[in-house]
């Protein structure tokens, strides 16, 4: 595009993919586009400005590796080239694994489940503990980002931590070499998915150097991640209403922090008629454990317990 200029003015030509990526930055000492003389300046605000700083530490080598990296990613088109632009960027800046997917969101952007995850380096023994015992629920670098989706130091999230449960998390994940990383997410239009990415090391990194590497290539890598995955199929139609009486019951006493025996000692059943019921709520409000099962009905809202406690 040519921003056109009256004669003794300064014209610069540009293209549309420069000002768009603010890739290019004019060289003429306060001009921006085109300043005519007497006039005000035009500026052209780039959505997202070039960071310049960024890249003074680079090595040329590094430099390249950078270029190279974007390419990759503006031009993925497929799952197998998204892993190959994981690997790429983790050899080139020294991180032992990487990993990036999908992340189907339940109600008030709480986990519901992955989907479309590629895995450079996770061991597979950590991944199955991590998926058989739910920790995506308690998982706090995962919530963190759910909760407000942009780039997090591992360290900085961990420094804060209050549960012991997290913290014992976070110990185990360091056994597997995890000791250190950095996750970056973003959520779609929609609120119903978001993007990740995640890089992890077995040494402190160095956050000041590698937290803006992986915001500014990180945007790029999450619009491949969300290019090349299939299609979601549209959740499930869940609805406390399609709960039976009891059922409701038995729900109302699991938002209360109540164990299945001990909502069976309330009902005055035993402990596996309660764990059947435990099942069908599962099973009709499309969930994986008691805290989503909580958060559909929060959000759809409880009648009072005393209510309907005494049904039968």
């Amino acid at each position: 595009m040519r921003l056109g200029s009256p004669p003794g003015s300064i014209s610069i030509t540009y293209s549309q993919a420069s000002l768009d990526h603010g890739l290019i930055r004019p060289r003429v000492p306060g001009m921006t586009t085109t300043q005519i003389p007497g006039q005000a300046t035009m500026a052209v605000r780039p959505r997202r400005p070039f960071p310049r700083r960024l890249f003074d530490d680079l090595s040329r080598s590094e430099h390249l590796a950078v270029l190279e990296l974007l390419h990759m990613a503006m031009h993925a088109d497929q799952a197998e080239q998204v892993r190959g632009l994981f690997l790429q960027f983790q050899e080139c800046f020294s991180f032992t694994s990487g990993m990036g997917g999908l992340i189907r969101l339940g109600p008030n952007r709480t986990f519901d489940r992955f989907h479309s995850v590629v895995n450079v380096g996770y061991p597979d023994d950590w991944l199955k503990l991590y998926c058989h015992h739910g920790w995506a629920e308690r998982d706090p670098i995962l919530k963190t980002t759910l909760r407000t989706p942009r780039t997090y130091h591992w360290r900085e999230v961990c420094q804060r931590l209050a549960s012991k449960q997290e913290r014992d998390l976070v110990t185990v994940a360091r056994r597997f070499g995890l000791h250190d990383g950095i996750t970056t997410g973003s959520v779609d239009q929609d609120n119903r998915l978001l993007a990740f990415c995640s890089f992890a090391t077995d040494q402190e990194l160095d956050a000041k150097r590698f937290i803006p590497l992986v915001q500014y290539l990180g945007y790029y890598m999450l619009q491949a991640v969300r290019r090349t995955a299939p299609p979601i199929a549209p959740p499930i139609y869940r609805s406390i209403q399609t709960l039976s009486s009891r059922e409701l019951t038995v729900l109302l006493w699991i938002t209360t922090g109540k164990t299945n025996r001990e909502i069976g000692t309330i009902l005055g059943v035993r402990e596996r008629t309660i764990r059947f019921h435990v099942e069908n709520i599962f099973a009709k409000l499309d969930v994986m454990s008691r805290a989503q099962a909580i958060a559909v009905a929060l959000e759809e809202g409880l009648p009072d317990l005393g209510g309907i406690a005494a049904v039968k």
